[in-house]
C-alpha cells in the first residue's frame, strides 16, 4: 500500500466516523425534540413513545430538517406552540446532541413531571425572604414557552410574587426578594 492509498484510507475512515456522529446527533436531536412535543402536550409514557417513533421514522424517511420541524409544529398546534419555538428547541437539542455524541455520553430522556404553574405559585407563596426555588428549564419551556414573550411572562410571574427569577445553566431560579426595612412586620 502506498502512501497516497494509506493517506486516502485515513480520510475516508475520518470522513465516515464524522457522518455516523452526524447522523447520531441528528437523531437523538431529533428524539428529544420528539419527547419534548410529547411533553408540551401531556401525554403519558405509551403516547410519548409513539409519537417519537413516528417523527424519527419521518426523519429518516426524509430528512429535510424544514419538514421534521413542520411536523412537530404541527402536531403542536392544538397546543398553541409556533412553529418558531419549535425550531429553536430542534436547534438546543442538536447543540446538546452533537456535544454528547463527541464526548460519548448515553441517550437521555427529558424527565417528566407533574409540575404546574399553580405548584409553583404555592412554592413561592411559602419562601421565606431569601430563599430560592429551582425549576428545570423544560419545566419552564412548558410553563411559559420559548419565544421571544417567554422571559417577560416569567419576568411578570416573579414580580408578583414578590420574586426575582434568574437562568442557570439547566434551571431557572426564583428568589423570594428580601422586603426592605420600613417594610418588615413588627413583632
Amino acid at each position: 500500500m502506498t502512501s497516497f492509498d494509506k493517506h486516502k484510507s485515513a480520510f475516508e475512515t475520518e470522513f465516515i466516523a464524522g457522518e455516523d456522529l452526524k447522523f447520531r446527533a441528528r437523531s437523538r436531536a431529533v428524539a428529544l425534540l420528539a419527547q419534548w412535543a410529547a411533553y408540551r402536550l401531556s401525554q403519558s409514557a405509551e403516547a410519548t413513545k409513539a409519537l417519537t417513533q413516528e417523527i424519527l421514522e419521518a426523519d429518516v424517511a426524509n430528512p429535510a430538517v424544514e419538514q421534521t420541524v413542520d411536523l412537530v409544529a404541527a402536531v403542536l398546534a392544538p397546543a398553541g406552540v409556533l412553529r418558531q419555538e419549535v425550531r429553536q428547541a430542534l436547534d438546543r437539542f442538536r447543540t446538546e446532541a452533537e456535544a454528547d455524541e463527541r464526548v460519548g455520553r448515553p441517550r437521555r430522556g427529558l424527565v417528566r413531571g407533574k409540575f404546574t404553574l399553580p405548584d409553583l405559585e404555592n412554592r413561592l407563596a411559602t419562601l421565606q425572604n431569601g430563599a430560592l426555588v429551582r425549576i428545570d428549564r423544560v419545566d419552564y419551556e412548558r410553563l411559559f414557552g420559548l419565544n421571544d414573550a417567554a422571559r417577560g411572562r416569567l419576568r411578570n410571574f416573579a414580580r408578583s410574587h414578590r420574586c426575582v427569577a434568574s437562568f442557570a445553566d439547566s434551571a431557572v431560579l426564583f428568589r423570594k426578594q428580601i422586603a426592605p426595612v420600613g417594610e418588615c412586620p413588627e413583632a
